[in-house]
């Protein structure tokens, strides 16, 4: 059955017509005056450059060297186009950026509206319009074809990695050749407004986290794997800890500690001892007298304090020859070693200058030599005012061992403004020690008699001792034996008679021990 009419254009282009008689006069003859038209098919669509024009589209057009040119204005004629139908289409020539738009029936929508322009989008309304995703699926960022960056479903950014496990996570992966700075916070901010702080990194770890064991950390740094690991460089400026205003390199507001760290040591020398990254050490081990001569590990200013924790004397060598020039110990005392007898600690620095480690002189100056002579003085002086209760004296006393013999003596140099408060002294031993010691008051006055006293019972005062205004020297001597038990010899005092006016024993005061083999 004939179902179309051929007809050709000047072009020599087909035109196909379709015998069916709704198509009236008018439309046949308008037909027939479109140039370039190939085919109107009985099912009432159009194809220009094609015989067959797809069923679904009213007008098909096919060529591979032109294209469909719309309607070109500027944006002022558009919006004076009358009553402009729904989906009516134009390009607008002057919009930022020229584009198509359409007529939604309401106003005029340009084509892109809803996409992010390289070049950025205006008119956007925050909440509403967004970059993402609208459905369960991760949002990846990728340079030459590569994944940078990744915003996961549960919030997390990652850099570096596709499987983030924080809020940003940045991870820097692969070989280098050359310095390498994984993340980088840089503030350049200036100013010249007055009391402004400005913060180069903030961190605030806040927020109920009470639940049993919970801890909250600020930050967690940790420096491993490499030939040197160093866990933070700070330059520049102070580091305050609990303060917002350091005064020092280091301003610390509350305590701080280092841990204790054990050596088990052995009888006799020690030498070269290795202590490690410890600043706290804890000597154990030793069943009779022993030394250290000698500690590893010394770096400028690294402090040490090595706690005797055996009920053994241990011996700190000054200068031994038997280490190594640079882990040696300067006592920085006159008479040589030091000795501890017994429980007793010693602070040391280490001095790269020097290369020796420098024993510190703390309240109590501690010298002896290797004949077991031990000697307390003190560095500054001590008062006491309005008090006959005895005190124990901040500097000098002598640990003694169990079951040894000690020789003492000593030389207080007391003073007082006036005649009123005297002095009174004391010794306590250890349990079960028995000692006898003389006290004696050298008046400097040739007119009076020297006091004396004798103690024989630990914690016994000698009574009040009189003094004359001003400086009076007060000697003793005896001898200490212990029993069972180690512990200290200390020496007690207080006024004579309580006054305002201050008893003082003076710095140089001393009291020496002589221990007896």
């Amino acid at each position: 059955m004939l179902t179309t009419m051929n007809f050709h254009t000047r072009a020599t282009r087909p035109f196909a017509l379709p015998l069916r008689m709704r198509w009236g006069v008018v439309a046949l003859w308008t037909l027939l005056l479109v140039p370039g038209v190939s085919a109107v098919h009985a099912q009432g669509n159009v194809g220009i450059g094609t015989t067959s024009p797809d069923p679904s589209a009213l007008l098909e057009l096919k060529d591979t060297t032109r294209g469909v040119l719309v309607p070109r204005m500027l944006q002022a004629q558009m919006n004076g186009i009358v009553l402009p139908a729904t989906g009516l289409l134009v390009y607008c020539t002057n919009s930022s950026p020229a584009t198509f738009y359409y007529y939604n029936g309401v106003a005029w929508v340009p084509f892109l509206s809803t996409a992010w322009q390289l070049t950025g989008n205006a008119g956007t309304v925050a909440g509403t319009n967004f970059v993402g995703t609208t459905d369960n699926n991760d949002l990846v960022f990728k340079t030459n074809s590569v994944e940078g960056m990744r915003l996961t479903t549960g919030s997390n950014l990652g850099i570096g990695t596709a499987a983030p496990t924080s809020r940003i996570q940045t991870v820097a992966a692969g070989a280098k050749t050359a310095a390498y700075t994984g993340n980088l916070l840089t503030n350049t901010a200036t100013t010249s407004t007055a009391s402004i702080t400005k913060y180069g990194a903030q961190v605030l770890s806040t927020g109920a986290w009470s639940g049993a064991s919970d801890t909250n950390v600020g930050v967690l740094v940790n420096a491993t794997g490499g030939t040197t690991n160093v866990s933070g460089l700070f330059q520049g400026g102070n580091v305050g800890i609990n303060t917002t205003a350091p005064n020092t390199y280091l301003d610390i507001n509350g305590d701080f500690a280092t841990r204790q760290t054990g050596y088990t040591a052995s009888n006799g020398a020690n030498n070269d001892i290795s202590i490690g990254t410890s600043s706290f050490v804890r000597l154990t081990g030793p069943t009779a007298a022993y030394s250290v001569t000698g500690i590893a590990g010394g770096v400028d200013g690294k402090w040490l304090t090595l706690f005797n924790s055996t009920t053994q004397q241990i011996t700190i060598s000054n200068e031994s020859a038997s280490s190594i020039a640079a882990n040696r110990i300067w006592t920085l005392n006159s008479t040589g070693d030091v000795v501890i007898n017994g429980k007793g600690a010693l602070r040391m620095i280490y001095s790269s200058a020097d290369s020796r480690w420098l024993v510190f002189a703390t309240s109590t100056t501690v010298s002896t030599s290797s004949n077991g002579v031990i000697t307390v003085k003190k560095p500054t002086d001590q008062s006491i005012t309005s008090s006959t209760t005895l005190t124990n004296d901040n500097d000098l006393k002598i640990p003694i061992n169990a079951n040894d013999s000690m020789v003492i003596e000593g030389y207080l140099h007391a003073y007082v403004a006036t005649t009123t408060p005297k002095i009174q002294i004391a010794l306590t031993v250890p349990a079960g020690s028995s000692l006898g010691v003389g006290v004696n008051f050298d008046d400097i006055n040739p007119l009076c008699n020297p006091e004396t006293a004798v103690i024989e019972t630990s914690g016994t005062s000698t009574g009040s001792i009189g003094l004359n205004a001003g400086n009076d020297p007060i000697h003793f001597w005896g001898i200490i034996i212990t029993g069972a038990t180690a512990g200290t010899i200390q020496l007690k005092w207080a006024q004579g008679t309580s006054s305002a006016t201050a008893t003082t024993l003076k710095a140089k005061s001393y009291m020496r021990g002589y221990l007896i083999r």
